[in-house]
């Protein structure tokens, strides 16, 4: 956490000053979005739906941001729990599955200079994984969180996380060389 969002932080609390709210919402709302989307399996429109009901929950509690741990995990551990809640409230079966919409090259930023094709072979195939592989591998590869740390943001003990990380890359990579998307993972 920069010295800035500390500072945001603290006046968006002391003060309740939406301003500073708005820039913390600025700061980490691409991050915020890009997970759920993943966690959505490509539903953009769900995933904005979500990242909007997250950002207003973290507003209505940034008074009980303890800065324990990032800012930017508390904000995923709200943004896992709304998607988690959206899945409750519309289905009975908690392992529905979303449509996967086709992921345009112009959707994908592509700024490591990696084939769009791959990456669009990446996203589709890491939609096909289950939401708590999807969320594990999502926040270890695409954020660099730790283990702990996601361990905190799902609210599951530290052995499931690592549990559903190693699964997460076996299925992956079954995924991906069955369809003879990439041959490493």
């Amino acid at each position: 956490m920069n010295d800035y969002e500390k500072q945001w932080i603290t006046a968006a609390i002391i003060n309740k000053d939406r301003r500073f709210f708005g820039y913390l919402v600025k700061e980490h709302q691409s991050a915020v979005r890009g997970y759920l989307r993943r966690l959505s399996k490509g539903d953009f429109a769900l995933a904005d739906d979500l990242a909007q009901e997250t950002f207003l929950l973290a507003y209505r509690k940034i008074s009980t941001f303890k800065a324990k741990g990032s800012f930017k995990a508390w904000l995923f551990s709200i943004a896992y729990r709304s998607f988690l809640q959206h899945i409750r409230k519309n289905s009975t079966n908690p392992l529905m599955s979303f449509p996967t919409e086709t992921l345009e090259e112009a959707e994908i930023e592509d700024n490591s200079g990696t084939d769009i094709s791959v990456k669009i072979d990446l996203e589709k195939a890491i939609s096909k994984l289950n939401k708590n592989e999807r969320s594990v591998l999502t926040l270890s590869f695409s954020y660099g969180m730790s283990h702990s740390e996601i361990s905190d943001i799902m609210s599951m003990p530290l052995g499931t996380v690592k549990s559903h990380h190693t699964r997460g890359k076996t299925n992956l990579k079954k995924v991906l060389s069955s369809t003879k998307m990439v041959t490493a993972c």
